[in-house]
């Protein structure tokens, strides 16, 4: 049996992950994959050294003040991987960490397969030298990535957007309000936070006060929240009791609450794409700590920070950052939304065009093939 060490560090590194070992396993089930991950990839098959609810660090001062903690991990993984010797190893995104384990995995002669890009083109235009040094082969999810990887000569494979499978609905939207208890003059918004407890602790209560805010001029606005995984109920009920003890706390069927909800407010990151893949107007809101972010606005290159706007080249949707990520302005904006229809139906149909230039479905299976032909050399 083959040992295939794989590494994600976040709750979108650990669904690509787990659909990614899934399809791996389906064409090369004589394998064993061992490393960090989550819940998801853990129930995929994947032996779990550590839980990314231990390494979900957000922002450049929590990294300081965990490096200890990090370095600790890293040191374990190689501890395990020169005894265990895998075939190869997968990771996926998270490139603080992954790209400096890389270079190590190189020097051990590993075979490295990297599922997602670092984004590159947003910020760390420099880490591509590391790249091109230590990776295999690049597996891209953004058809835009090839172009910058051929012309530094790093392999590359386009795979296309994992979120393509992923985003199923289960249940009609009659049952949906039955579950949320929601009468039929409601009108639900869906609160998505991140999947980070830092992001959950600046974000949610942003959000819960401009829902109060809100239902000021629209009474039957119902403010719902998506639980991530990992992160514990009182968390959220903290911040609700303080808030606005009417929000509902929604947990597993984000997907639904996406597709149903009038309006969303989405943590910008990878929710944002399922969001837009899903058609529902949004805002995209962050808010990190004053050093991080002031770091992060001298690094980043683009103008936007919200996936589905830096994918459509454009702002389609509004984004609310760090100072404007606060109660009053994100209610005025949404109520642009829920006052101006005209609006609301430009931004939908924009959207729509969105899922188009994410490329198709099996994108997983595609990556799956691609390290398959990087491990067999």
């Amino acid at each position: 049996m083959s040992n295939i060490l794989i590494v994600a560090g976040e709750a979108s590194g650990d669904t690509l992950g787990a659909g990614f070992v899934r399809e791996f396993l389906r064409l090369e089930p004589d394998c064993k994959f061992i490393g960090l991950g989550g819940d998801k990839m853990a129930s995929a098959g994947v032996e779990l050294l550590y839980h990314i609810r231990k390494l979900a660090f957000l922002g450049f001062w929590e990294v300081v003040k965990n490096i200890r903690f990090i370095k600790k991990v890293e040191k374990d993984i190689l501890s395990h991987i020169d005894k265990i010797k895998p075939q190869m190893a997968v990771l996926i995104d998270y490139p603080g960490f992954n790209l400096r384990l890389a270079s190590k995995l190189k020097q051990r002669g590993i075979k490295v397969f990297y599922y997602t890009s670092p984004q590159i083109w947003a910020w760390g235009a420099k880490r591509i030298d590391k790249i091109k040094s230590n990776v295999d082969m690049m597996a891209a999810i953004f058809e835009f990535e090839n172009e910058i990887y051929q012309n530094a000569g790093v392999p590359i494979k386009w795979v296309g957007h994992p979120l393509l499978d992923e985003i199923k609905t289960s249940m009609t939207v009659d049952k949906f309000h039955q579950k949320c208890r929601l009468n039929s003059n409601d009108v639900s918004i869906g609160l998505f936070p991140g999947s980070r407890l830092q992001e959950i602790n600046r974000i949610l209560p942003e959000m819960l006060a401009a829902i109060k805010l809100i239902s000021q001029k629209y009474p039957n606005i119902k403010g719902i929240i998506s639980k991530a995984p990992g992160i514990s109920s009182a968390v959220y009920h903290n911040i609700i009791d303080n808030i606005a003890q009417n929000a509902l706390l929604l947990e597993n069927d984000n997907y639904e609450l996406m597709a149903y909800a009038k309006l969303n407010m989405v943590c910008s990151g990878t929710a944002t794409l399922e969001c837009a893949i899903i058609g529902t107007p949004m805002l995209v809101l962050y808010k990190t700590s004053f050093l991080t972010y002031h770091i992060a606005r001298r690094l980043i290159k683009i103008p936007y920070i919200g996936m589905v706007n830096v994918v459509a080249k454009k702002q389609i949707v509004p984004e609310l950052i760090q100072g404007d990520c606060a109660a009053a302005k994100i209610a005025d904006v949404a109520g642009q939304f829920l006052d101006n229809t005209d609006y609301y139906n430009m931004v939908k149909e924009q959207l729509s065009h969105i899922k188009s230039k994410l490329g198709e479905t099996g994108a997983a299976r595609r990556a799956a093939q691609a390290a398959i032909e990087v491990m067999r050399g």
